[in-house]
């Protein structure tokens, strides 16, 4: 199924354990609109991209369920994280090998609905111009989406524990392409309720 494109990836395997339940399913409002927190994130992506790959835990059946039958179920493709409790690693593993065939992927996080839809849509337009990695800016601080092109495959393959690709993109800080954050959306995620509450944007 995957083709030489860059495939986005969404990453919705983690715990939950900071916010009390399982965070993905909790209704929040943003710009007036309430729907469970995963609908916020995914809407973001599917004004981008025609397919979304959603990666999750096998065990999480009411987020399965939630996906399965949703009302753009037919543009989602959910990717079980078979070592999903071994960190984000496994996640992230999950993702590019049920892609490996892809011209790159821009990885993004189910938690995080407050992105601007331009950084995703600028990260990959970067990437589709040749961009090694692209990782969105704001203040100087980098947040998420995180894009790789397929020559990283075998580094993102080796990924393990809890610390995703960090080491990956330390190690090419010169080959970083840089986005245009816009605002504070990009390191904005949500572990706990208190997250919810309104925050400055600037």
């Amino acid at each position: 199924m995957s083709a030489k494109i860059i495939r986005p990836v969404l990453l919705a395997a983690g715990q939950s354990s900071r916010f009390g339940s399982d965070k993905l399913l909790h209704p929040i409002a943003i710009q007036g609109e309430c729907k469970s927190l995963i609908f916020h994130s995914l809407s973001l992506w599917l004004t981008i991209f025609s397919e979304v790959d959603v990666v999750i835990r096998k065990d999480n059946s009411a987020l399965l369920d939630l996906l399965a039958n949703c009302q753009f179920s037919s543009r989602l493709r959910l990717i079980p994280a078979e070592n999903a409790r071994e960190g984000m690693s496994a996640s992230f593993v999950a993702g590019i090998q049920a892609n490996i065939e892809a011209a790159g992927w821009l990885i993004g996080l189910a938690d995080m609905p407050y992105i601007n839809r331009l950084v995703i849509s600028d990260s990959l337009a970067a990437l589709e111009a040749g961009a090694a990695i692209t990782l969105p800016e704001f203040n100087g601080r980098r947040g998420h989406p995180v894009g790789f092109a397929a020559d990283f495959l075998p580094q993102l393959m080796a990924l393990k524990g809890d610390k995703g690709a960090r080491d990956i993109i330390r190690s090419s800080a010169r080959q970083i392409c840089l986005i245009s954050g816009i605002d504070d959306g990009i390191f904005r995620d949500v572990d706990t309720r208190q997250d919810l509450l309104p925050q400055s944007r600037y």
